[in-house]
C-alpha cells in the first residue's frame, strides 16, 4: 500500500475545527456497487470520524467548516514479468513472460471547505485492497484510513 496527500497551499486544514459528510455518496454507488454499499459507507465514515477526532476536530452536522467525501476506485491492471534467466542463444528468444492480472484499489478521502466547496486536503491509499481476503475488508479500510491520516497535518 502506498499513501499520498495533497493540499491547497493557500488554505491550511489546521484553520478548521468542525466537519461533516457530504450528501452525494449515492452518486458513486452506480460506479461500483460491490464496494459502495451501506456496510462500507458506515465503516469508512466511522474510521474517518475517529481519526479526525484524534486531531481535535468536532463533528457538526448543522454548520461544519469542512465537508468530507470519499471515492473508491478499482482498476484492472496487468504486470508483465519476464523470466529472469536466459542467454543470447536460443534461450534468449524462448524466454518466458509471465503476465499477472490484478485489481488495484484506491481509497481517496477529500476534505472540502463547506462554504466554497474548494478542496482543502486530499489523502489517498493505492493498492489497499486485498481481494484474496474479502473477509478482511473492514480491516483493509481501517488500515488504509489510518495510514492516510498518519500524513494529516498536526494541529
Amino acid at each position: 500500500m502506498k499513501v499520498y496527500t495533497d493540499f491547497d497551499r493557500d488554505l491550511s486544514v489546521k484553520n478548521y475545527s468542525s466537519f461533516s459528510w457530504t450528501n452525494d455518496e449515492k452518486l458513486e454507488i452506480k460506479n461500483n456497487p460491490l464496494y459502495y454499499n451501506e456496510l462500507n459507507d458506515k465503516r469508512i465514515k466511522n474510521d474517518v470520524n475517529e481519526q479526525l477526532k484524534k486531531y481535535s476536530y468536532q463533528f457538526d452536522a448543522e454548520n461544519p467548516q469542512l465537508k468530507i467525501h470519499y471515492h473508491i476506485i478499482l482498476e484492472d491492471k496487468s504486470a508483465i514479468n519476464p523470466e529472469p534467466f536466459g542467454g543470447y542463444g536460443r534461450d534468449w528468444v524462448d524466454r518466458n513472460v509471465n503476465v499477472r492480472e490484478f485489481r488495484e484499489g484506491t481509497l481517496i478521502i477529500d476534505l472540502m471547505d463547506s462554504k466554497t466547496n474548494n478542496l482543502v486536503w486530499r489523502g489517498w491509499a493505492v493498492n489497499f485492497l486485498d481481494e484474496d481476503n474479502p473477509d478482511q475488508l473492514e480491516n483493509q479500510f481501517k488500515k488504509a484510513i489510518s495510514k492516510i491520516f498518519d500524513k494529516f497535518p498536526k494541529r
